[in-house]
């Protein structure tokens, strides 16, 4: 499936683990299954943050990319996320997600470029270009705050854009308004259709009125439909149906998304297993289970976002 120039939902899914550890193939199938039949959902997203890619061996991620495919069907498109240190390892990953059926990559910036990569922009270049080579499948660029030091500046991000025409989208978590704004210009200004996919997540209903084609976002494994809700309704211009969806939004948004944020999508596991959606919400260590008293807080929030029925 051709993703260029196409915005809407792109959850990024979950990875769920059976008791002994492994990867639960039939739960993932029925988790991607459910979130590629809502409506307004484009693309799933594997591989990422969300499904604890950083967890999964070389083996594992090209077989997560592989279900993706058989479950997307063509209706869908199926973007691997790429995460590594190494640009040699990243490059073999692309391959893998290509061969294994992907539409696009989406490639996550080295932890490395925190320490200033910023100021050595070849770097970042030579890291994009050569991903992009290996892959030979569109780039979705994952853009982070600029106060990480894994954000790319407008300029960067310009020349990102010239020097490697595969881009052709930018997962946008840069946090900030302004840095938004400043990188939707350089989307608009680069002659090409790049879709700008918001994954700010404590201000998506903001992002979308700037200009936003979509949504990529962990909580689109939660909550697909009232992304989609939220996001047709900016498109129309119904800013009363927008707000709507966003109060109704906003209590998971809360829990989610706070310290410590390495549980956020543990948190989003528990959602999903409370809603009926997922046999065990199990976590691949070092990574913990939920604790009652937060699991309750989650169960809470489900049900003032109304994907849950109340007690």
């Amino acid at each position: 499936m051709d993703l260029t120039g196409i915005g809407g939902i792109w959850p990024a899914s979950l990875t769920p683990f059976g008791p002994g550890g492994a990867i639960d193939e039939a739960a993932l199938r029925a988790h991607l299954r459910h979130l590629a039949a809502t409506p307004g959902v484009r693309a799933l997203v594997v591989n990422g943050h969300a499904g604890e890619t950083s967890s999964l061996d070389r083996a594992e991620r090209r077989r997560v990319v592989a279900i993706a495919r058989e479950v997307a069907g063509e209706a869908t498109g199926v973007v691997a996320g790429i995460v590594s240190e190494d640009p040699r390892a990243a490059c073999d990953l692309a391959h893998d997600a290509r061969e294994a059926g992907a539409d696009a990559i989406l490639l996550f910036p080295p932890l490395l470029f925190a320490g200033g990569a910023e100021t050595r922009p070849e770097m970042a270049v030579g890291f994009v270009a050569a991903v992009a080579a290996a892959a030979a499948v569109p780039v979705v660029l994952f853009q982070l705050s600029r106060a990480s030091g894994l954000g790319y500046a407008p300029e960067l991000l310009a020349r990102l854009l010239r020097e490697v025409p595969s881009i052709v989208a930018v997962k946008e978590g840069s946090d900030l308004p302004t840095a938004y704004e400043d990188n939707l210009a350089v989307l608009h200004g680069c002659g090409r259709p790049v879709a700008m996919l918001t994954s700010n997540n404590a201000w998506l209903l903001a992002s979308l009125a700037l200009g936003g084609d979509g949504i990529l976002s962990g909580i689109g494994s939660v909550a697909p439909a009232l992304l989609a809700e939220m996001h047709g309704a900016v498109a129309r211009g119904d800013l009363a149906a927008a707000r709507r969806a966003n109060d109704r939004l906003r209590p998971l948004v809360r829990v989610f998304y706070r310290r410590p944020s390495l549980d956020m999508h543990n948190r989003m596991k528990t959602a999903l297993h409370l809603m009926g959606l997922l046999p065990d919400p199990a976590p691949r260590p070092p990574l913990l289970p939920i604790e009652a008293g937060e699991r309750e807080e989650i169960r809470r929030a489900l049900v003032a976002a109304g994907l849950l029925p109340a007690a």
